[in-house]
């Protein structure tokens, strides 16, 4: 009979507060979300990055700091929004703005990215795909481009895992949004104006810099292959020649990550031979979807030459690359790099073997 009881109760309460299955939960929860000023706990009290109303000169703030998290993110951007997903977007938080008055519009928008190397990413696929390379460099953050083609009405940056964008809508003529970016510039944390390491070392002789960018996901989309730095290379000697560079934190992850890659093509690709060139250990081979590949690791980095005209031109653009982690890290051998790595993960990771037989659940 108290079993009864309580089971009364459960349904009473239940009428009163009108509650109507997981799909409204589920909804409020994301109305909370959109709600809050600032991210949710555990990513910082991102408010404070956005200027309030007086903070720059004729910006009227119009509304709460919005955050979005991967979920609820197509509210915002729709089927776009899946792109900073694949950069590693944590969250985003936006603002909109009066500027001035007369139907003057601006939107600031910071998206948090897993590292500082995600964010420089999602960076240089504004800079590349969306400006064309047609933007105007300018000094804020690490690095950052304004928007000429487009009558300078939009601006990017980034600075440490954050990447930020300014966009004016509204009638000419167009205010400066420079003193915003300064603004949020001067409050992001976690990061110096220093690029990741991998877009240092990719800024080599042979390498069109204008291509640079970061594979959205994995890399040759082999799922043991983080995400990297890549350009088209010319240097390799054909039009379709490509360069990749994979930044890890320890040493002893590239190493694993160049023998998974061997180990895989040793299963997959018609043609592969393993030698040693000086103290390096090096493949090369013929990956059944990317043609020609040559491929070592040195320090903290993966190197691969993709489908260079001749595994000798692959050679050249792997030592320029290792001339340049040398210039900027130091000759100190084989240790690890103090600089940011794409995916910064301290736990030590098992080698992929093909042949492990699988533990049952």
């Amino acid at each position: 009979m108290p079993g009864k009881a309580f089971l009364a109760v459960l349904i009473l309460v239940a009428c009163f507060t009108g509650f109507s299955g997981d799909a409204d939960a589920a909804g409020l929860f994301r109305r909370r979300e959109r709600e809050s000023d600032g991210p949710s706990v555990g990513l910082g009290r991102g408010s404070r990055y956005f200027p309030n109303t007086g903070d720059v000169e004729d910006l009227v703030r119009t509304g709460k700091v919005l955050t979005y998290k991967n979920e609820n993110f197509q509210d915002l951007y729709g089927a776009a929004g899946n792109r900073y997903i694949q950069y590693g977007m944590l969250n985003m938080m936006s603002a909109d703005y009066d500027y001035g008055g007369d139907d003057r519009r601006i939107s600031l928008e910071i998206a948090t990215m897993e590292t500082p190397t995600a964010a420089a990413g999602l960076f240089h696929h504004h800079r590349g795909t969306v400006l064309k390379n047609r933007g105007e460099a300018i000094e804020i953050g690490a690095e950052g481009v304004l928007d000429v083609p487009r009558g300078r009405r939009n601006l990017y940056f980034y600075r440490g895992k954050f990447f930020v964008k300014i966009v004016y809508s509204g009638k000419d003529p167009v205010p400066s949004l420079m003193p915003i970016a300064e603004y949020v510039d001067a409050r992001l944390p976690g990061g110096d104006e220093e690029k990741p390491a991998g877009f240092e070392y990719i800024d080599i002789e042979g390498v069109n810099k204008d291509t640079v960018g970061l594979t959205p996901g994995f890399t040759f989309n082999i799922s043991f292959l983080p995400a990297s730095v890549w350009a088209s290379a010319p240097g390799g000697g054909s039009p379709a020649s490509d360069l990749f560079i994979i930044t890890r934190y320890f040493n002893r992850e590239v190493h694993e990550l160049y023998r998974d890659y061997t180990n895989y093509l040793k299963l997959h690709a018609e043609y592969v031979e393993e030698y040693e060139r000086g103290d390096l250990q090096m493949t090369k081979a013929v990956d059944p979807n990317q043609g020609r590949v040559l491929f070592t690791f040195y320090k903290n980095v993966m190197i691969i030459a993709a489908r260079p005209d001749g595994y000798e031109k692959g050679e050249e653009l792997i030592d320029r690359v290792i001339e340049k982690v040398d210039q900027i890290d130091g000759d100190g051998g084989k240790g690890s790099s103090s600089r940011s790595s794409i995916n910064r993960d301290d736990k030590p990771r098992r080698s992929w073997n093909p042949f492990r037989r699988r533990a049952r659940k």
